[in-house]
């Protein structure tokens, strides 16, 4: 080779390949430039340059591809909502399979607000690994999205097939991470009181400390596949609440049982408390009592000192909740494992996301002196953050308090002492047609929301629980007994759903289990099991009402029951019968389905009638007045023939010669083959046996006179005396 003239070298050695190749096929063709260009250029079959070797057109030096084929048609875009937009992945797939062109060079993902064809307006971002990859749109309306492959040559390939629209996720609480608003990305002042909603503080969130210490509390990541890998009844599924995935109990049992998984193990101390929280599911199959997430106390041995739960009764079809509450370890204690649970269940899923634990801050842990005056806003401090007698006479100055200072009701009975109002300080109907709120009754404060008849005990209470996201606004009237085996009361409530328009009027007993061991002031796990509870359930749609009663055993005390409507069809159950009326007249009674009592105490099979079987040929009906030949199933799981027959062959009569045959369900259930004696109308006497398995009734044991009778063709079979059971 001319290493002088490199590219003469190789210009001339292409060239005697040409010469090969146009001395043997004209299907593909090479050629190259004149060498004063300095460059060689190549060309595929069809003529099409496809690549220049050397010096450029824009006078660089190298290797330039062109006009190579489009890439292969991307698959579908996999779309999930994000903070601030959508996120885009592809796997690195083809829809037709083929594995990615040596001259692929990216993917490119575009999207806009309505369906488009690409082009540079529409494109967001490009992936430049063959691998696949995500990206995040950001958009403030909903998106559609395709993908678009381009190969070196810059050749664009058919675009994906199209999905969307799909928004973004709404910004909240969850979803912003521990740290990444900070001190620094607040302007001063930038949360005023106007940016707090009413309630949104309460004493729970207040004294929560930071951090979450549930690992993958959204359970949408390896430690959560990990965690349950050695779990069969528990499945990570989706979707979740606002996420893609949740985690999943799916109970399948004979009888009532629980399924608990644990999800991590804390370093804990004597007194210290928690605040545990978690959003719960049900199936609409779900046979179970209810959802629990439980701190198990430990010793230093491992032994169990205790449990403490936040659990919630679950019915069927229960959309995402939230449940949460604080617990406090006891002594000795040294870790602390959380636990999920499904509690006392036969079938169905329960599903839990967004679960946390977090440490709670109490009044001992924030120093003394470190909250002043300075630190107070005016009016921050009201007399719902004043603790009950914390303020007595002594921190009031003499008659600093008068009439004229304090506003309209500002002087709410739960502040007096008790006995302070007597019976005759109050008007004369001063009550009457009046609401009272934040009144106390018996000792119990009832700030606006609940109102007590006492503290403890056996009493009623009046609540008005607030709409969440999942669960209309509700009034409820409980019922707590005061044991301690009761972990929710008797209640009587009301739901209104304004989307179907249906309001559901509930009655239910209390949720009970056996009495703690323990001393925890919560609720146990599954070694205390829980009693299941009934309820009553009325609810009505478009042109029907409904009453569900859920009960294992239900007992109906009175003189006569009517189900159904009373003017047209209904069933009547009183004292020791049940009858069935239509139209005011008496109607059959169907039990199971099938077996019917008429009004006169007939008992016949439901669409039992008589049947005709299939005759042997030389058989035939006997005809005239004669009875016809039939076979019919009777309650008491027999089978019955009438009727009379002919033989209209005359042909000699021979044994074996088939009679009739039985269909499948006329057929007894035993192996054996049944025989019956049957008289011919001359006296003569024959025999017949029917075959279980094929149903097929021959003749056998023909007496002469018998042969002879049949043969003439007038001679009768009467078959009205043969009955044989079915099993």
């Amino acid at each position: 080779m001319n290493m002088a003239n490199p590219i003469a070298a190789l210009a001339a050695r292409l060239a005697g390949v040409e010469r090969r190749l146009d001395s043997t096929s004209r299907t593909a063709q090479l050629a190259y430039s004149s060498i004063e260009d300095g460059a060689i250029s190549v060309y595929d079959g069809d003529g099409s340059l496809r690549a220049i070797i050397g010096q450029q057109p824009d006078g660089t030096t190298g290797l330039t591809v062109t006009n190579g084929p489009p890439p292969p048609q991307p698959v579908t875009p996999a779309l999930a909502p994000s903070i601030g937009g959508v996120t885009v992945g592809w796997d690195g797939r083809f829809l037709d399979g083929s594995a990615t062109p040596l001259d692929w060079a990216r993917l490119e993902i575009h999207s806009a607000e309505v369906q488009f064809t690409p082009d540079a307006s529409t494109l967001r971002a490009t992936i430049e690994s063959p691998q696949g990859g995500t990206f995040t749109v950001q958009a403030e309306t909903p998106q559609y999205v395709c993908l678009v492959a381009r190969n070196t040559s810059g050749t664009a390939s058919l675009p994906s097939p199209m999905v969307g629209p799909l928004g973004r996720l709404p910004v909240v609480a969850e979803a912003v991470l521990d740290g990444i608003v900070g001190e620094l990305a607040l302007a001063d002042a930038a949360v005023s009181r106007a940016k707090i909603a009413v309630g949104a503080v309460d004493a729970d969130r207040l004294a929560i400390g930071t951090g979450n210490l549930l690992p993958d509390g959204g359970f949408e990541g390896v430690y959560s596949e990990k965690l349950i890998a050695d779990s069969p009844d528990w499945h990570l599924t989706g979707p979740g609440n606002n996420s893609a995935r949740c985690l999943t109990a799916t109970v399948t049992a004979e009888s009532p049982t629980s399924r608990s998984q644990r999800l991590t193990v804390l370093p804990a101390s004597p007194g210290d408390r928690f605040f545990l929280a978690v959003d719960y599911q049900t199936s609409t199959d779900w046979s179970g009592v209810g959802a629990r997430l439980s701190l198990r106390w430990c010793d230093a041995s491992g032994a169990t000192l205790g449990f403490d739960a936040v659990e919630r009764t679950a019915a069927p079809g229960t959309t995402w909740t939230r449940m949460g509450g604080q617990a406090q370890a006891p002594a000795n204690t040294v870790r602390a494992e959380v636990w999920a649970e499904a509690v006392q269940a036969s079938q169905g899923r329960l599903s839990f996301d967004n679960g946390e634990v977090r440490t709670v801050v109490t009044a001992g842990m924030v120093l003394a002196g470190s909250i002043g005056t300075p630190e107070l806003a005016a009016d921050s401090v009201t007399a719902e953050k004043v603790v009950a007698q914390s303020i007595t006479a002594r921190e009031v100055k003499l008659r600093s308090l008068t009439a004229d200072q304090m506003d309209v009701n500002s002087v709410r009975v739960a502040l007096l002492t008790a006995g302070v109002i007597t019976a005759n300080m109050i008007k004369a109907d001063a009550l009457n047609g009046k609401t009272i709120t934040g009144i106390k009754v018996v000792g119990a404060e009832i700030n606006g929301v609940t109102l007590r008849t006492a503290d403890s005990g056996s009493r009623v209470e009046i609540t008005s629980v607030p709409a969440t996201d999942t669960t209309p606004a509700s009034g409820r009237v409980q019922l707590p007994s005061g044991s301690a085996a009761e972990v929710e009361p008797a209640a009587v409530y009301s739901l209104y759903d304004a989307d179907s328009n249906r309001s559901t009027l509930r009655l239910q007993s209390a949720v009970l289990r056996a009495t703690s061991t323990t001393g925890s002031a919560m609720k146990a796990m599954a070694s205390e099991p829980t009693w299941p509870s009934s309820a009553i359930t009325m609810w009505s749609e478009p042109d029907t009402s409904y009453l569900e009663l859920v009960a294992t055993k239900a007992i109906i005390e009175a003189k006569s029951v009517a189900i159904g409507d009373a003017v047209r069809s209904h069933l009547v159950i009183a004292g020791n019968e049940i009858k069935a009326e239509n139209l005011g007249g008496a109607a059959p009674v169907f039990i199971g389905g099938m077996l019917a009592v008429d009004p006169d105490g007939w008992i016949s099979r439901y669409n039992e009638v008589w049947r005709e079987p299939t005759l042997g040929s030389g058989w035939a009906q006997y005809g005239g007045s004669w009875d016809r030949v039939a076979w019919k199933v009777f309650p008491d799981r027999t089978v019955g023939l009438r009727g009379v027959l002919k033989r209209t062959s005359k042909d000699a009569v021979g044994a074996g010669e088939i009679v009739m045959v039985l269909p499948a369900a006329a057929r007894p259930k035993v192996s054996y083959t049944q025989q019956f004696q049957v008289l011919v109308s001359t006296g003569a006497s024959v025999f017949l046996n029917l075959a279980p398995s094929t149903g097929i009734v021959t003749l056998t044991n023909v007496t002469a006179a018998a042969a002879t009778a049949l043969v003439t063709g007038t001679a009768h079979v009467n078959l009205s005396s043969i009955r044989f059971p079915l099993d």
